[in-house]
């Protein structure tokens, strides 16, 4: 088992190197998501997630980075070759936008980045490195990542699902409050319609990357099952959560370790796992009948849904 988990990680690994060397030959072009995700193979819905979780750099912040330290290069090496030029070829619409992102990252302005000595250029790069930037260069991601491991692992096949649902928009993280409200404002209303049933299924969707959205754009749904079509109105809604076969991971959790679950699903039992995410929704489902007791802990379920590699 182990000979193939090593297998799936470095076929993962393949992929993210296929994608960085082509992001490298073609700084100076638009380099969109969904373009760098078929060249890797991946889904795009999931890609820039799981990029994140084996190079431990944002692809944004990867394309980024590795145009202006290109553009640090052009500016010493080159003393011909204007500012300008220099930023177009690097696929910067305009000098002005080039201009504020490299002195944010270098904290000093392009024209006079050229006109240091040698020396001084390296101290400045040297610094911007080691200081502010917590990049990986390009290599996979060896650094430790704290996770939490599940009581059960499975791959799971289930069916299509309705949904009722209510949705929030903005930071989430930690805010078992949050949740707590979302829960019982679901709870209240689908108990007004009387279409809370025993094998009703209470689940959170997600439909951002926690790592990758602004907090101010993170979306999830808090939902409950439902068997027939309802009409909905305000902050409430329905859906259908789609079906197909699904990675899940069984977890007795605090408050505060949902992420290390979450972590050990995309960073360590994904990769080596001999599948990758497609376009479906990620979510957790909370068993009713292992909840029933007041807990810290709650038993949840994290369903990834996947197709093989």
């Amino acid at each position: 088992m182990k000979i193939i988990f090593n297998e799936s990680r470095q076929i993962y690994i393949s992929m993210i190197n296929k994608v960085q060397d082509y992001i490298e030959i073609h700084l100076y072009e638009e380099l969109t998501v969904e373009l760098l995700a078929n060249i890797a193979s991946f889904s795009s819905f999931h890609f820039q997630r799981i990029y994140r979780q084996i190079t431990g750099e944002s692809l944004y912040s990867y394309i980024k980075r590795l145009r202006l330290e290109k553009a640090a290069f052009l500016l010493a090496a080159n003393s011909n070759k204007t500012i300008q030029n220099i930023a177009l070829s690097l696929g910067y619409s305009n000098q002005s936008s080039f201009a504020k992102a490299f002195k944010n990252k270098f904290g000093i302005n392009a024209s006079n980045f050229r006109t240091l000595s040698e020396k001084d250029r390296m101290i400045i790069i040297n610094n911007n490195i080691n200081l502010n930037d917590n990049s990986t260069n390009g290599e996979v991601y060896n650094k430790e990542i704290n996770y939490t491991r599940p009581m059960e692992l499975s791959v799971q096949i289930i069916k299509p699902t309705k949904v009722v649902y209510i949705r929030h928009t903005g930071p989430y993280k930690g805010d078992g409050k949050l949740f707590d409200q979302l829960f019982t404002k679901l709870y209240s209303y689908t108990s007004s319609l009387n279409i809370i049933k025993k094998d009703s299924k209470w689940l959170v969707i997600y439909h951002d990357f926690g790592d990758l959205t602004m907090e101010e754009q993170l979306r999830l749904s808090v939902c409950m099952s439902i068997d027939t079509d309802i009409r909905t109105k305000g902050e409430f809604g329905s859906m259908i959560l789609e079906g197909g076969k699904y990675a899940v991971g069984k977890f007795s959790l605090k408050p505060d370790e949902y992420q290390l679950a979450w972590n050990y699903m995309l960073s360590k039992w994904l990769p080596e796992s001999g599948y990758v995410p497609d376009d479906r929704l990620f979510f957790e489902y909370f068993p009713p009948e292992e909840n029933i007791n007041e807990k810290e802990e709650k038993i949840v379920e994290i369903f990834i849904p996947i197709i093989p590699l």
